[in-house]
């Protein structure tokens, strides 16, 4: 079975599985998107890291980190599952901070996506374009937009065009702040494990990592 033929049976295993209960009760959910350093999946969109550092989504689509901005360098069909993540002709550039990372189009009709971490330190270096794509295709986690508000009175409160997901990678805790141009939101930070508690608690459900756990 080829690489591309496994992934696309680790797609459709994942749409299977059954909905779970952790020990307290709550719902164990699980994102459309699953990464690791070589791929990302998901029922949109399966993209693999080639030999030779680009990254190649099924149907066409590359894609080449050229120092930091990523940029797609071929194009494929278009068709569902291989919708472009980078426009043609323009690039993301990637701004490493030192809590995380920003990834902003030159385009305005994709959003600008910020990545910081609660412990203030950065990401793997080895996740960051598989984070990007995950996010573009379906980031799983806790999400307060204006479509899902939090439930608790303290917030956070967002208007329309920002959306906050909180998540785990490599045991960390992670918010990514989704951007809108010329949208007036919140300056990205991690809000604290108390705003996930309470998330939690509302929602009554707990969000399995986006990244996809390594082989036993």
């Amino acid at each position: 079975m080829t690489t591309h033929r496994k992934l696309i049976a680790v797609v459709v295993a994942a749409m299977a599985a059954g909905c779970a209960h952790d020990t307290e009760g709550h719902e164990v959910r699980t994102g459309a998107a699953r990464f690791d350093a070589h791929s990302v999946t998901s029922p949109k969109a399966v993209i693999t890291l080639e030999s030779d550092g680009t990254w190649a989504q099924i149907g066409g689509n590359r894609y080449e980190l050229v120092g930091d901005e990523l940029r797609l360098i071929g194009g494929g069909s278009g068709r569902p599952g291989n919708v472009a993540l980078v426009r043609p002709y323009a690039s993301v550039r990637i701004d490493h901070l030192p809590n995380g990372l920003r990834f902003t189009p030159s385009y305005y009709s994709a959003p600008t996506w910020t990545f910081v971490t609660e412990d203030g330190k950065p990401l793997p270096a080895d996740l960051e374009i598989p984070l990007y794509f995950a996010a573009r295709i379906g980031l799983g986690g806790q999400w307060v937009n204006i479509w899902q508000p939090a439930r608790d009175d303290t917030g956070p409160h967002l208007e329309a065009d920002c959306g906050l997901v909180l998540f785990e990678l490599e045991g960390r805790q992670v918010a990514g702040w989704l951007v809108n141009r010329a949208a007036t939101c919140p300056k990205p930070s991690y809000p604290g494990r108390d705003t996930l508690a309470r998330l939690i608690y509302t929602r009554n459900e707990v969000w399995v990592s986006p990244e996809r756990p390594a082989p036993p």
